[in-house]
């Protein structure tokens, strides 16, 4: 469909922006958040958010145009499509013409249509002018709270999921994220150890994978088209910790009725906190007594000494109130105690 057609189907359904065109018979169109040409107004300003964009011109032999060229600019003034030939409008087929526009970043863009008063380009010439602004951007959004880097009483890494949103037309996408990253001037990420992520096209979310250390991490995004890009996205932060969960538990003697418990963390991130112990009789006990609050060393092991004199089984629970690198959680372990003879 030759795109004055196209135009003119759409006219009732596009708002336009500004003045008419002095003359009707000479229109522009231009690519839409949608994928579909949308009349671009002489003096007027048309809003999109497409990065791909398709650049229409027509001219009718009516307009006593004999010839014309066309090219757009960025917002630099330079060219984001090659000049155009010289058409001359005798031939139907050079009424209608369209060019790929190079994205170069966003701002705004101009369509500078001449128009010739004799053929192959000469005599009189008129520029019409048009225009459009490209904003395009990516956003993304965390989840609410603090996410776990692993389930509790496992090693294996889970996937982080960031919220994604994204510009049509955009080719490609980019997205880093650190931990303990400051945000650069240009809004990108500043720290030592900056990472990739990667988006799911299935699921629509960015993933970040490689997370292994508590704290808090910054991520950022930017939409591309070869050289070019968007700018980076409002960073979100995302606080990652490790799980309250115990690995082993021990006894270092055996004869009561004094017993020293002492235990290892699967990791060592809660050095220097401290963990409550408590006791409960049977199996299933449920009325806990503290019978200490030890502080974990460097190794990630604390140790309580503690008295039971009524021998049988026992249930300990350790709890942990949570802070920015551990989850808050509770952990149970049964134990029996007998006597032992020597």
């Amino acid at each position: 469909m030759k795109v004055g057609k196209l135009v003119a189907a759409l006219a009732g359904a596009v708002t336009l922006i500004g003045a008419p065109s002095a003359n009707a018979a000479v229109s522009a169109a231009v690519t839409g958040d949608n994928g579909v040409p949308v009349q671009l107004v002489e003096n007027g300003v048309l809003p999109i958010t497409n990065m791909d964009v398709r650049a229409y011109v027509h001219v009718d032999q009516a307009t006593n145009a004999a010839s014309y060229k066309w090219q757009v600019l960025d917002g630099a003034s330079a060219g984001a499509t090659a000049l155009s030939p010289c058409w001359n409008t005798s031939s139907a087929i050079a009424r209608d013409d369209d060019r790929l526009v190079t994205y170069r970043g966003n701002g705004t863009y101009t369509l500078v249509l001449t128009l010739y008063s004799a053929g192959n380009c000469g005599g009189t010439a008129t520029p019409v002018r048009y225009q459009w602004t490209t904003s395009s951007t990516v956003a993304l959004s965390a989840p609410g709270g603090p996410q776990l880097i692993r389930d509790a009483n496992t090693s294996l890494t889970k996937t982080q999921l960031l919220g994604f949103s994204g510009p049509p037309g955009a080719i490609s996408y980019e997205f880093k994220y650190a931990k303990d990253a400051t945000v650069a001037a240009d809004g990108s990420l500043a720290a030592l150890n900056v990472q990739d992520a990667f988006l799911d096209r299935a699921t629509g979310q960015v993933q970040i994978i490689g997370a292994r250390e508590p704290g808090t991490y910054t991520a950022v995004g930017r939409a591309k088209i070869g050289d070019f890009a968007t700018p980076w996205s409002a960073p979100v932060t995302l606080q990652l910790q490790q799980p309250f969960d115990i690995l082993t538990g021990s006894f270092t003697d055996r004869r009561g009725p004094s017993y020293k418990l002492r235990t290892t963390m699967r990791d060592g991130v809660l050095r220097g906190s401290r963990v409550t112990v408590s006791l409960a009789k049977g199996k299933n006990g449920k009325r806990f007594r503290t019978i200490g609050k030890p502080k974990v060393n460097s190794k990630g092991q604390f140790s309580v000494r503690f008295t039971v004199r009524k021998l049988g089984w026992y249930r300990v629970r350790y709890s942990f109130k949570g802070n920015g690198n551990v989850a808050r959680g509770t952990s149970y372990a049964q134990v029996r105690f007998r006597r032992v003879i020597f």
